[in-house]
């Protein structure tokens, strides 16, 4: 079984970590744009893990609206709102670890944390179909 879920989910624990006010409480820039980098990097890995799931092989890729395509071929599908995104959070897995002129509020951030768990809950939802099993009680 992939540990996708498991790593998307820490990724989102340590972007929620590095927006905090108690370990930024200046929006440090650099502790901002690697939050972004832990956001994109969750709903990365949560396409891949349902893409997995699904028994669908996917490129090496970072590119979410690539990823979310793939889904949507298989019939699942993902919020407008991260459809939207997509483009835009895909550039953070780079941009936010080298580009000097990188910028991403935290509002963003906070925004794609939010995104990332809508696509969380609707993996279990779908998992739960599939299965017939509750997912949250494995």
């Amino acid at each position: 079984m992939s540990n996708l879920l498991v790593r998307a989910e820490a990724d989102i624990k340590i972007a929620k970590l590095l927006i905090s006010p108690d370990v930024n409480p200046t929006n440090d820039e650099m502790l901002t744009d690697q939050a972004a980098y832990h956001a994109q990097q969750a709903i990365e890995k949560a396409l891949k893990y349902q893409t997995e799931m699904m028994g669908v092989d996917y490129t090496k890729t970072h590119n979410l609206t690539g990823l979310i395509a793939t889904l949507e071929k298989q019939g699942f599908s993902v919020s407008d709102d991260l459809k939207g995104k997509a483009f835009e959070i895909s550039d953070w897995e780079a941009s936010g670890r080298y580009k000097d002129d990188f910028l991403v509020v935290k509002s963003e951030i906070e925004h794609a944390i939010d995104m990332f768990e809508e696509l969380k809950g609707r993996i279990l939802e779908h998992t739960e179909k599939s299965t017939g099993k509750d997912s949250e009680s494995e």
